[in-house]
């Protein structure tokens, strides 16, 4: 023990970090005195605030407490989870105890932009006001993950006057996820919008949104934030995700599972706005996902060519999106003509069983042309009536035939072939941000 006790202070606090349960660290940090002074930060590095089941007010206010009392643990904490908490609504019916503590707040928040406060609602044990007040004072943050409720209304207006007066509020924070609390309908995506703002932030995701409403003729973006990846899941629409991605001076990665009508009750998603504002990263973009399927006619359904675009390795999208579908649902375009040199892996999903026997046809003309010298993993996503795929014994043969050529080319091929939509876990641990 006592040659433990003489690691540098660096090397213990490292230690209780890579210790994966927080009541270990908890443990460690009372075991002596020394142990206390070096490591009790570290029992702040991963802080999650919530419990369907209780009010949060009570977690909250300790922890408001606690690093209004000591200031180094504000900055200790890297990773902040609400998983949920009480808003204003809720607020009448608290009825755990709370420490309101009127010069403890005041002179925490006095001289900055935060010092005009919604003090009866603090009074009240509103989480919601009580979250808006603590999260701006956790100055080493790095990820911030929220589960939005109904009735939230502080918390959201904290990170708008952040972005509008003062953008250092989070120098450190890299990466921010929002979700709705409940299974069915969404938040909208310009709950996010703020995060852009903030000098460090790389990485901005959300779960249950809803992109839609932006004014039509509105003035592109000047691309302002660093930003590079986006990644979104059961998401849908409108607007193509224009602000967001023109916000970004060089986004990397972009990945949309669309959501469908638990969602919205809007369009699941429009193709044409996103094909315009991907394209304004044609020299950047490195991997795009989009998870959805469309049989629309003309242009409204199709994401376009990507030959342009330069630098992307990994490509998933749908077949009907990537090959232009006509008025009698057959694709209008070569898949070789579509796609970039530079990529190193292809996914094709939602490839209706109708079009496998093209989808099988394109994906061996790509291989026999070595247009793609640089591709090394390949993946087909068949979906459909059983029987279409069942008695086409004629599709099967040539799939068993591709996999070969593909072996002997040095790609990785993957089918997934009936009623069963399936993403190999080969392919998702190839996506850049998993």
């Amino acid at each position: 023990m006592v040659m433990f006790l003489d690691l540098p202070e660096e090397t213990l606090c490292l230690i209780a970090e890579n210790l994966h349960h927080q009541g270990d660290r908890h443990s460690l940090v009372l075991s002596c005195r020394r142990l206390y002074t070096v490591l009790l930060p570290t029992l702040y590095s991963q802080v999650i605030l919530g419990d369907v089941s209780n009010h949060t007010i009570g977690q909250v206010n300790q922890l408001f407490n606690a690093i209004a009392r000591r200031p180094q643990l504000a900055s200790a904490v890297r990773s902040l989870r609400l998983e949920s908490w009480d808003t204003e609504d809720d607020a009448g019916d608290i009825n755990c105890e709370f420490e309101y503590d009127a010069g403890l707040i005041g002179g925490l928040v006095a001289g900055t932009c935060w010092s005009t406060q919604p003090y009866d609602q603090l009074r009240r044990g509103n989480t919601d006001a009580w979250l808006a007040l603590l999260i701006p004072q956790l100055k080493g943050l790095r990820r911030i993950s929220i589960c939005y409720p109904h009735g939230s209304e502080y918390v959201e207006r904290m990170f708008v006057k952040a972005s509008k007066e003062d953008v250092t509020a989070f120098p450190r924070l890299v990466e921010a996820f929002a979700e709705w609390y409940d299974t069915e309908d969404s938040i909208p995506a310009t709950c996010m919008e703020p995060f852009f703002k903030f000098p460090a932030m790389r990485r901005i995701g959300g779960s249950s949104m809803v992109d839609s409403g932006r004014e039509e003729g509105q003035p592109r973006i000047t691309p302002f934030s660093g930003v590079t990846d986006i990644d979104l899941e059961m998401t849908n629409t409108e607007c193509g995700f224009g602000v967001w991605i023109e916000s970004c001076k060089a986004l990397k990665t972009f990945r949309l599972n669309v959501g469908g009508e638990m969602i919205s009750d809007g369009p699941d998603l429009v193709t044409d706005p996103l094909r315009e504002s991907i394209s304004l990263h044609k020299a950047s973009l490195e991997a795009f996902w989009l998870c959805g399927e469309s049989y629309q006619e003309d242009d409204i359904g199709w994401m376009g060519s990507f030959t342009d675009f330069n630098v992307m390795k990994y490509l998933h999208i749908s077949i009907s999106m990537l090959a232009k579908l006509d008025d009698n649902l057959e694709p209008t375009r070569d898949l070789v003509a579509l796609l970039p040199p530079s990529l190193e892996t292809l996914y094709l999903c939602h490839c209706h069983n109708e079009l496998l026997e093209w989808a099988v046809d394109q994906i061996e003309e790509l291989i026999e042309s070595k247009a793609l010298a640089r591709l090394t993993s390949l993946g087909l996503e068949g979906y459909g009536p059983s029987e279409v795929h069942q008695n086409s014994l004629e599709t099967m043969r040539k799939l068993e035939e591709l996999d070969k050529r593909c072996a002997e080319a040095g790609v990785f091929f993957a089918a997934s072939i009936g009623s069963h939509r399936v993403v190999p876990n080969h392919f998702v641990s190839l996506w850049p941000c998993s």
